[in-house]
């Protein structure tokens, strides 16, 4: 089964092998280094598709705080590229891969907020059960 964590742990890997820049794991209000990225999840939905299967699906979103944070156009351009290349069409995942579909960006008070959603099905442990052995059906 693929958790939360697992999922932000490959988006936390992808970004690092990709950029230069430190990836906070703080809360970003208490204050942090630039150039960072700052990784968080919204819209976390789970829900239930059967009896041993589930449906999961959130917004990754991805915050970059540029190096300057007064003259940052260019450098928000530059990641904002990048970004849309590591993350085209697949999200590697263990051994799964998901799709993303689209990405959007916007930019605020300086900071480039960068972001996608995942949908998947999972399987879901059932807990210990007494299996049906054989099942004979008497034609008439």
């Amino acid at each position: 089964m693929i958790t939360l964590k697992d999922i932000k742990k490959a988006i936390n890997s992808l970004i690092s092998a990709n950029f230069t820049a430190e990836i906070t794991s703080r809360d970003i209000k208490e204050g942090f280094k630039r150039p960072s990225f700052f990784v968080e999840f919204d819209n976390v939905k789970k829900s239930p598709a059967g009896e041993d299967q589930i449906n999961r699906e959130l917004t990754v979103r991805i915050y970059y705080f540029p190096s300057n944070r007064y003259q940052y156009s260019v450098e928000i351009l530059e990641v904002q590229e990048k970004l849309e290349e590591v993350f085209d069409t697949k999200l590697k995942v263990q051994d799964r891969y998901f799709n993303i579909d689209e990405v959007e960006s916007i930019v605020t008070d300086g900071v480039l907020q960068f972001y996608f959603d995942i949908r998947y099905e999972e399987g879901r442990e059932i807990p210990d059960a007494e299996l049906m052995e054989n099942l004979y059906i008497k034609e008439e």
